[in-house]
């Protein structure tokens, strides 16, 4: 296998060149670029990753920590961020938690052992001291410390739409499911303004909680029969996508006529809620908006810059039923 000095000696050059070359420092003739290039590609030369890493004082490397990559939410947002981190020449770390606490703080320790330039945690663990990290953090639709900037959707203007979505569709009684209200998430006020919003038209809303942590369909669709049979008047329901899918499947199996009998609206607008019959409205997370400034705030931070704040809250949009 070829070393930085088979490189040298081949390019004709010296091997502190070669890995000024490497390393893009300093100057180098386009004439001796195309050289050592030249000579790196008839070698098949591929460069110790660890040792430019030292010369760099850099890895290249982010962690992403996420509860379930299965989830839409989650495999949707973790592809635009592996596409913003790729346009920086950056490499991502898929950390996947499987919803365990004990798992993430292993994720979190060998992230840290491998000397990553920063994190990026989406994660939903209620009993981690995040302050304790030392990595430039990011977090991803969460208040993880007063100190990381946090970039979620704006939750307050989703809930209103989703409430004003069923509103007009004239429902008098209705439901939402909001995720476990321990966990410290600006998501939490799209519950909030939902109910304001029902109570300000005066209409009843009530509100079923899900369990920490709780992202299966297997779970929802247990959910989903709870809810049908406890809640029989029901006429309008809010919750994430996943989880109306679910309803959406269960009252079509008991008969209930949807969206004459039962309006649904959804909440994220992955891929999932455009594959259903009858279709149902969702509010639409900004995937794109979101993975593009939680990089570029985690690049901000690991160049050692200050960011201009510290809770960053972006646009949403309705999508109405075709």
């Amino acid at each position: 296998m070829a070393n930085i000095g088979d490189v040298a000696k081949k390019a004709g050059v010296s091997i502190n060149t070669v890995s000024r070359y490497l390393n893009n420092k300093g100057y180098i003739s386009a004439k001796t670029r195309a050289t050592i290039q030249q000579a790196i590609d008839e070698l098949n030369y591929i460069p110790n990753q660890v040792a430019r890493n030292l010369f760099k004082n850099k890895t290249d490397l982010i962690g992403l920590v996420i509860p379930d990559v299965k989830h839409p939410f989650f495999s949707t947002i973790t592809a635009f961020l592996e596409n913003e981190l790729d346009a920086r020449n950056l490499k991502m770390i898929l950390c996947n938690t499987v919803n365990s606490s004990e798992k993430e703080k292993g994720y979190i320790k060998m992230l840290q052992e491998n000397k990553v330039d920063g994190i990026i945690i989406g994660s939903h663990s209620i009993d981690i001291d995040y302050s304790n990290i030392k990595a430039p953090i990011v977090s991803l639709d969460r208040y993880l410390d007063p100190e990381i900037p946090t970039v979620s959707a704006d939750h307050d203007k989703g809930g209103r739409l989703a409430a004003h979505a069923l509103i007009k569709a004239g429902c008098n009684n209705v439901l939402q499911i909001a995720g476990y209200s321990q966990v410290d998430t600006p998501s939490n006020k799209r519950y909030r303004s939902f109910e304001a919003e029902m109570k300000r038209h005066q209409i009843p809303c009530a509100t079923y909680e899900l369990a920490w942590n709780q992202f299966d369909l297997s779970s929802y669709i247990e959910v989903a029969d709870e809810i049908l049979t406890k809640y029989p008047d029901i006429d309008g329901i809010f919750s994430v996508d996943m989880v109306i899918i679910a309803i959406l499947r269960q009252a079509l199996k008991r008969g209930i006529e949807v969206p004459q009998a039962l309006r649904l609206v959804g909440y994220d607008g992955t891929y999932m809620s455009q594959m259903t019959y009858p279709s149902f409205a969702s509010v639409v997370q900004p995937y794109e908006e979101l993975a593009k400034k939680a990089v570029e705030l985690l690049v901000e931070l690991i160049d050692k810059k200050e960011v201009e704040q510290l809770i960053y809250e972006l646009d949403v949009q309705l999508t109405e039923e075709p």
